[in-house]
């Protein structure tokens, strides 16, 4: 790793090149300030060690330049400088600055700091390296059924809710089941744009400025497309449309959650083929069961890998149908999710237009879905816990083993 000192009196870089060499440290020396923005700007150092007081500048003006450049903000800085007074270590630390040590200093201390340093410095590239995987990798996912009633639209409001709730980052809810889109409903939103906007257009006409103009904003934060307010044929929306919104969607949203028709039209196969999951939703009931076994077999048609098919047992009635095991023996494998029966409470949020795992988070289908946002979720994101954690965030970890925790 390299070290770039910035200090006006070589003899402190002579103590520190012993020690330092000795861990695995390059020392790069400039001997004033001016010279020490240069060698920043040549080297490429992981770590600065600046002076407070120099004859052309101070070592706050040094860093005060480092923190204004992106390219350089990240990189650490330690004072090395006589000044005791607090106010200077005060007013250093406000500024940016990662560590303080005073003059005389012992070289092993020093070594001893700059490895608290590197292991910091190498922290923040793993997480600027993972939000950039996320920005160009967004979690997608299409929520399917061939049937009607099985708790298809309900299952991806709610979805899109807790990924927006656990992790307040952008999160997209598209609904493309154009002849029964219900996620306005759910949301008790009157969308200012649908999808019925690009109806009659050629896709051919549309670019991704237009796609913001679909964009609808509900009061939690969550962002949303609308499905058209009046059916439409689903065929005037072909694969070129969805290769531009998707486009468009995968560059602003960290998670995208769609809505599906329940059928398979070509706009169904173009969300499901983009999808890194598809949530098959299962009602414990025979017509459920026989088009579920049916859409597996035209998912691998498709070529979807069969890992990225999860399939979700949604208990939609009181009376528990038919037995799991049997459904899971008809099936050819294991439900990957299981969806509790809620009785008044949710079917009065859904009335209501409000998210019950925004309004109702202590009922077990808000627990449950919200830990199923949270399996969803790419270990990128989850790899390191969010700065403040939100209070589904906090929820969700309290209930999951394996998550990170927030130290």
């Amino acid at each position: 790793m390299r070290v770039l000192m910035i200090d006006d009196e070589p003899v402190f870089h002579k103590m520190a090149t012993g020690p330092l060499q000795k861990r695995g440290y390059e020392l790069v020396y400039a001997k004033s300030g001016k010279e020490g923005l240069a060698a920043i700007s040549a080297s490429k150092p992981e770590i600065v060690i600046v002076d407070m007081r120099m004859p052309d500048m101070t070592g706050f003006d040094v860093l005060e330049n480092l923190r204004r450049d992106p390219a350089y903000r990240h990189i650490p800085v330690i004072f090395l400088t006589s000044v005791t007074n607090l106010e200077d270590k005060l007013k250093a630390f406000d500024l940016g600055a990662d560590d303080y040590l005073i003059k005389p200093f012992e070289p092993e201390e020093l070594a001893a700091r700059l490895d608290i340093l590197a292991r910091r410095a190498k922290a923040m590239q793993i997480t600027s390296e993972l939000e950039g995987s996320l920005q160009t990798y967004p979690t997608v996912i299409a929520v399917h059924s061939l049937r009607g009633g099985s708790g298809v639209s309900s299952l991806a409001v709610n979805l899109a809710t807790s990924f927006y709730q656990i992790w307040e980052k952008p999160t997209m809810l598209l609904d493309t089941a154009f002849f029964t889109g219900q996620v306005s409903m759910l949301l008790n939103e009157t969308p200012k744009m649908t999808l019925g906007r690009f109806a009659d257009l050629p896709a051919g006409e549309i670019d991704e400025s237009m796609v913001d103009e679909l964009i609808n904003i509900h009061e939690s934060g969550l962002h949303y497309i609308a499905a058209p307010r009046f059916p439409v044929a689903t065929d005037v929306f072909n694969v070129d449309f969805w290769n531009v919104v998707f486009e468009k969607l995968n560059k602003k949203y960290n998670f995208i959650v769609i809505d599906t028709s329940h059928d398979f039209t070509d706009t169904v196969i173009s969300t499901l083929l983009v999808a890194n999951t598809i949530l098959l939703v299962v009602a414990p009931e025979m017509g459920s069961l026989r088009v579920a076994i049916s859409a597996m077999k035209i998912y691998n048609q498709l070529g979807i890998p069969p890992e990225n098919i999860k399939i979700v047992l949604n208990r939609i009635f009181p009376n528990q149908g038919i037995e799991k095991a049997q459904l899971e023996k008809a099936i050819g494998r294991p439900f990957d999710f299981e969806i509790p029966y809620e009785p008044a409470e949710v079917l009065r949020a859904v009335n209501l237009g409000k998210p019950f795992v925004e309004t109702l988070p202590d009922l077990p289908i808000s627990k449950k879905i919200e830990d199923i946002a949270y399996s969803l979720s790419s270990d990128l994101i989850k790899y390191i816990p969010p700065a403040v954690p939100s209070k589904a965030w906090k929820r969700v970890t309290s209930r999951v083993p394996a998550a990170p925790k927030k130290s």
